[in-house]
């Protein structure tokens, strides 16, 4: 390495040094904990928290990704939580059916609005008002036991004569009815039984006060009017893949798409010189080693020819033959010498009085 490298070498780990003793003389290492979403199978289910509270007070418990065909057995729980469009006529009757068979029903207003009255909701003789989002907070009593909620953020009830309401002014969020043999529980909306909303005020109590109407028995949750389609599930979860796959088509269509007119021919390459092969060969040797092959290479051709035209010459020691040579050339001995058997790289003078000598001495016949 010569001198200007190894001084640029030392100004850069300078720099570096003097860098770093800024940095860390200003700056430190602070952890702080930032919320990155729900993970796996919470993810995916909203609900999975409330799921497994049922799972661990003794309540089997299932979420479902479409609304059941046929309905569970009756004396389970079944939850609507929060469906993404109101049930039709005939499966709102069917579930009215099997609440009076001995079914507990838990549902929440449908997340599409929809009409006043709700098909569900109406065959329970309940109506629905739509509200601006903003969940009111109250105190509920179901069981005997008070419970603080926060419902009512997208819709408010309007119940009939024969509705029980579960505490004093929360009959706008939250009823109860028995009809037949079986009850419903019918909310405004579900929201507190969300993952992120479940461990507020009292909203995992009322789900298992809901759930210990019937002990033990299964617990079903909807998460869905029905299960989504191909392209929504590829819509809502590899519309990354997709976007890149449309732009690969349309560049594959876009390089297969025939062009207007005639393709320019392809102009010859343009073929150098030999003598400019060499010439960068050359200069590569002469940056690379400082001209050591080159004055190598030289020097064998010469001993080669000098062996073919003169086998006795070149048998002598390197003394008499620089004799011998000096006499039919006429070049003074210390030259031939730098010529023939000076080692190491010579300099760009030495190296092109080197090749002149070789070459000069190449005439002896």
């Amino acid at each position: 390495m010569t001198a200007r490298g190894r001084l640029l070498l030392v100004l850069a780990l300078a720099a570096a040094l003097l860098a770093g003793w800024w940095l860390h003389s200003r700056f430190r290492w602070v952890r702080e904990d930032t919320w990155a979403g729900y993970q796996g199978e919470a993810r995916a289910n909203p609900y999975l928290a409330a799921q497994r509270l049922l799972q661990r007070t003794g309540h089997p418990a299932a979420c479902l990704r479409a609304f059941p065909d046929p309905l569970p057995p009756p004396g389970d729980l079944l939850v609507l939580p929060a469906l993404d469009q109101p049930l039709d006529p005939p499966a709102a009757a069917k579930v009215a059916a099997w609440v009076e068979r001995g079914g507990l029903l838990l549902a929440a207003a449908p997340l599409g609005g929809g009409p006043v009255p709700d098909p569900l909701f109406h065959s329970f003789g309940v109506g629905l008002e739509p509200l601006p989002p903003h969940p009111a907070q109250f105190t509920a009593t179901l069981g005997g036991v008070g419970l603080r909620l926060a419902m009512g953020g997208r819709a408010r009830l309007r119940a009939g004569k024969d509705l029980a309401q579960a505490g004093p002014g929360s009959g706008t969020a939250l009823a109860y009815r028995v009809q037949g043999a079986g009850a419903a529980v019918l909310c405004a909306d579900l929201d507190c039984l969300r993952n992120d909303q479940i461990q507020r005020l009292d909203h995992a109590d009322f789900l298992c006060a809901v759930a210990a109407v019937r002990p033990g028995r299964k617990a079903w949750i909807v998460l869905r009017s029905q299960a989504p389609s191909l392209g929504a599930w590829l819509g809502r979860n590899a519309w990354p893949f997709l976007a890149a796959l449309a732009v690969l088509v349309l560049a594959g269509l876009w390089a297969a798409a025939p062009r207007f007119g005639p393709p320019l021919a392809d102009p010859d390459p343009a073929r150098r010189s030999f003598l400019e092969h060499l010439d960068a060969c050359g200069r590569y040797q002469w940056r690379a080693a400082r001209g050591r092959p080159l004055l190598a290479a030289s020097r064998e051709a010469f001993f080669r020819r000098l062996a073919r035209i003169r086998p006795a010459w070149a048998a002598l020691e390197p003394e008499p033959l620089r004799q011998r040579l000096a006499n039919h050339s006429g070049l003074p001995e210390e030259r031939i010498a730098r010529a023939l058997h000076l080692p190491g790289a010579p300099h760009a003078a030495g190296f092109l009085e080197a090749i002149q000598t070789l070459r000069h001495l190449e005439r002896i016949r």
